[in-house]
């Protein structure tokens, strides 16, 4: 085969690896049973969900949205750095990502913190319960991202780093950006709607 061959047959495919999105795809489908579970329940107490929303902090929300989507910029930059054999620039994009992330992880506790402090009302029970379930397993998904993204910084800090690597960076890199448009989505439907 051809480098020119080999070079098409690359950019067609799929970034990672096929098991990797069979993964992605059975999370996607996970929250988007929350998200019918959030919108059935919404339907059926609206009420309930808008005085919930009431005592959300826009602002926390808005920067979290903002600091993921920003992460994913990061990652998208370093992962082109790595392709193009810039580790060093690839290994600064992710360290940007990682501690963006942790800003993200940061707020969101600081966020759950004055909820708690707060002592939820018992009539908003229910919201907060779909609140800090659907958050809280998000959350989860960040912190896995941020050891998926603290390989990629050690890795494209090692000697003898290469092309053979890209697969791995791909792959964190796909699964960063689901976390973000999950976050996306999260935010969409608790905060706004």
């Amino acid at each position: 085969m051809s480098a020119t061959a080999v070079a098409e047959r690359a950019a067609r495919r799929a970034p990672g690896e096929p098991e990797l999105w069979l993964f992605i795809l059975g999370d996607l489908t996970v929250f988007g049973i929350f998200f019918g579970v959030w919108g059935w329940n919404h339907r059926q107490r609206p009420e309930l969900f808008e005085l919930g929303r009431a005592h959300l902090d826009q602002t926390i929300g808005l920067t979290n949205t903002t600091v993921l989507i920003t992460s994913s910029a990061a990652v998208a930059l370093a992962l082109a750095a790595a392709r193009d054999g810039r580790f060093t620039a690839a290994r600064r994009g992710y360290l940007a990502a990682i501690a963006l992330g942790t800003v993200f992880a940061a707020l969101k506790v600081v966020e759950y913190r004055e909820h708690l402090d707060a002592g939820i009302d018992p009539a908003l029970r229910e919201f907060f319960m779909y609140y800090f379930v659907f958050t809280g397993i998000h959350l989860v998904h960040v912190l896995v991202g941020l050891l998926g993204l603290t390989i990629a910084a050690f890795r494209c800090r090692r000697p003898g780093t290469g092309p053979n690597d890209l697969a791995l960076l791909e792959g964190i890199g796909v699964y960063w950006h689901m976390v973000d448009v999950l976050w996306i989505v999260l935010f969409a439907l608790i905060y706004l709607l």
